[in-house]
């Protein structure tokens, strides 16, 4: 009897340090697995985490996001979720702060959050994720440090190393069930380690969350910052990525975040054009001056997006869109602000539609003013030369836009091929051997200056670096060889 007896107290005793109260068994709903994936869709790695808030905002462990591309969680219900976004990432402390895309009609169960520091000798539960039967194991605080200024940091000590590398991520809570943090491993200790959840709550998107150097990590996109000016970069700068899957997310989060800027819609307008989506793209810049504070704004981009389709998409018909659409456009945005840029976008616009006389008489009109722009001389240039009238004004505007920008070898290319047409051939050369001089592997400079001194009675010499910009690329040199590349005793007149 007294065996039988010792046997139901050990049973007891142990059911006694396994038992867990009624709130700590309800935190297994809000507990998750995320799963990550490379950008062919295998899988990379696991790990585990919880929701803390019933909008899909969860905290997770970091390691798994490591060159992800893209990730989904399941919850303790057996829900599944793509993860939209992370916010910020800790690799020292390893968590990371996600939010999930959840359909309206999804329940989320999330865990409140510990807000006072439990001390040593505290009891908690290391709450393990399964659907039907999870897990709860029940540890005790070795030892509170603190971090970031009044955090506690949490180490508990194991002595069956039950918890692994592989349990990376689940949440401890304490006995009110509240969240204290998530598991963190050593790779030389079985000591468990849990950062504060307040701590990896407040990780927040900053105007350089994509050059951060944890976050450049990974390739799942980062949430946009709650500032108009930080959010207003980090799309700009997503845009230039050409992520096909990230960018059109990032621009309707800054929609959400910001529904009464105009930039959201201008980049979706954007997009939308380049995927000759034309109406829809016409209703989102009709939003954008709609909800615009800057309206001139707002008229001059949507007359630039026309300009561009109607210059890179003119074989694709879209009805209202016309380069008389886009004046139009520009002209509202002229008689709400008169400014210099929008008179040069109209000149471009003029030019393309072969009004070369109204588009110079606009370029002159801003080089007479105090507006400095090298851009402006040389469209005034190219109006001149389109009509053929007055070369030497031509030289002038070309002058002038070298002086503004000397490094801008575009214009003094042009300049030498202009002074040849002229028959200046000895100036052509001087200008060639400028461009030369700046820039030694400029490939079309050496073929201009090899023109110019075949031109110049130099053939030697000029066929000499026809041949060196050929070698480096410059595809005109052959037909200028197949020229002057002859035996003197050619005749003059086959020249």
């Amino acid at each position: 009897m007294k065996r039988i007896y010792s046997i139901i107290c050990f049973v007891l005793m142990a059911i006694a340090m396994t038992a867990q109260p009624g709130v700590v068994k309800k935190t297994s709903k809000g507990v998750l697995k995320v799963t990550t994936f490379k950008s062919d869709g295998t899988l990379l790695a696991t790990g585990y985490g919880a929701f803390i808030d019933a909008d899909g905002i969860a905290l997770t462990a970091w390691t798994p996001f490591v060159g992800a591309s893209s990730a989904v969680v399941i919850d303790g219900q057996g829900k599944k979720y793509d993860v939209d976004c992370i916010f910020g990432a800790s690799a020292i402390y390893n968590v990371a702060r996600i939010r999930v895309k959840k359909e309206p009609k999804s329940t989320i169960q999330p865990l409140q959050l510990e807000q006072d520091a439990m001390a040593v000798g505290g009891e908690a539960w290391v709450v393990g994720y399964e659907v039907k039967s999870p897990k709860f194991t029940k540890m005790q605080v070795h030892e509170v440090e603190t971090f970031n200024t009044d955090m506690p940091y949490y180490i508990f000590e194991q002595t069956n190393g039950e918890i692994k590398d592989e349990h990376i991520g689940m949440p401890f809570v304490n006995t009110q069930g509240q969240l204290m943090g998530l598991t963190n491993t050593s790779s030389t200790r079985t000591d468990l380690y849990v950062a504060c959840a307040r701590y990896a709550q407040s990780l927040q998107p900053s105007l350089w969350a994509s050059n951060d150097n944890v976050l450049r990590n990974t390739n799942v996109r980062i949430a946009l910052p709650n500032d108009y000016n930080g959010a207003l970069f980090a799309m700009m700068l997503a845009s230039q990525k050409n992520d096909s899957i990230n960018y059109p997310a990032t621009v309707e989060d800054f929609i959400a975040l910001f529904p009464d800027k105009e930039d959201g819609y201008e980049y979706k307008a954007n997009m939308l054009t380049d995927k000759q989506r034309f109406e829809e793209a016409d209703a989102m810049m009709q939003k954008a001056i709609e909800v615009s504070q800057n309206k001139d704004n707002a008229h001059y981009t949507f007359s630039k997006l026309i300009y561009n389709k109607e210059l890179l998409m003119s074989d694709i018909a879209f009805e209202p869109w016309t380069l008389d659409k886009a004046i139009s456009e520009i002209d509202q945005a002229i008689a709400i602000n008169p400014i210099p840029t929008y008179s040069v976008h109209k000149g471009r616009v003029l030019f393309s539609k072969k009004q070369y006389e109204d588009a110079l008489h606009i370029f002159n009109e801003i080089c007479a003013s105090t507006y400095r722009d090298a851009d402006v001389y040389y469209y005034a240039y190219q109006c001149l030369k389109s009509m053929n009238k007055d070369q030497d004004k031509q030289v002038e505007m070309l002058d002038s836009s070298i002086v503004i920008a000397p490094r801008q070898l575009t214009y003094k290319a042009e300049k030498a091929l202009l002074l040849m047409k002229m028959n200046r051939n000895a100036d052509a050369i001087e200008v060639c051997k400028d461009i030369v001089t700046q820039n030694p592997y400029y490939a079309e400079a050496h073929g201009l200056l090899g023109l110019a001194l075949c031109r110049d009675d130099k053939k030697e010499v000029g066929v000499a670096e026809l041949k060196r910009a050929k070698q480096m690329g410059y595809i005109q040199a052959e037909a200028f060889l197949r020229k002057y590349d002859k035996p003197s005793s050619t005749p003059a007149q086959n020249e």
